[in-house]
């Protein structure tokens, strides 16, 4: 009885040893395999690798003109720059960066969004880039890009509040 228990435990057993050897080897086999190759990736004269991407929270920046509020720009931005140098420096610019695009729009006698025209978007977005660079001493944000940019006005709020008020 313990013979014929033994015969019928010996082939499950050595198909699952055999199963086993054969996944060791094949693991061995790729990872060397992978390891000693290298794959050079050209990417059209940019390099692109080890660039970080930030994206800070929505700021909203009052729209005013003659005395009066008249609305709000609400922009969503996103900011490159090297990973490596984004660690190694010692404050975040994350602030900078906001804090540069708000004054860009607040300040800027182009934006004007009661009068429907477009803006040069590239124009803004590099002068918060130089900007910023210059306030921190050095070429750290590689680029600004802007993921929205909207206007409401001041009337537009005051109905959507009067709607939203139970009663």
């Amino acid at each position: 009885m313990i013979k014929r228990l033994v015969k019928s435990l010996i082939k499950p057993l050595a198909i699952g040893l055999w199963a086993s050897i054969v996944a060791l080897v094949s693991s061995y086999a790729t990872a060397t395999w992978q390891s000693g190759g290298s794959v050079a990736i050209e990417l059209s004269g940019t390099a692109l690798d080890g660039l970080e991407y930030r994206k800070p929270d929505p700021i909203t920046v009052p729209m005013i003109s003659d005395g009066r509020l008249r609305g709000y720009v609400v922009a969503r931005i996103t900011f490159t720059a090297n990973a490596r140098d984004l660690r190694e420096f010692p404050i975040d610019p994350q602030p900078f960066v906001l804090d540069e695009t708000f004054r860009r729009i607040y300040t800027d006698g182009k934006v004007e969004f009661d009068q429907i025209s477009k803006y040069n978007l590239e124009e803004i977005a590099g002068a918060i880039k130089v900007n910023v660079n210059e306030r921190l001493g050095l070429e750290l944000i590689k680029d600004v890009l802007f993921d929205e940019l909207n206007y409401v006005d001041k009337d537009s709020l005051k109905k959507l509040d009067d709607a939203a008020k139970p009663g």
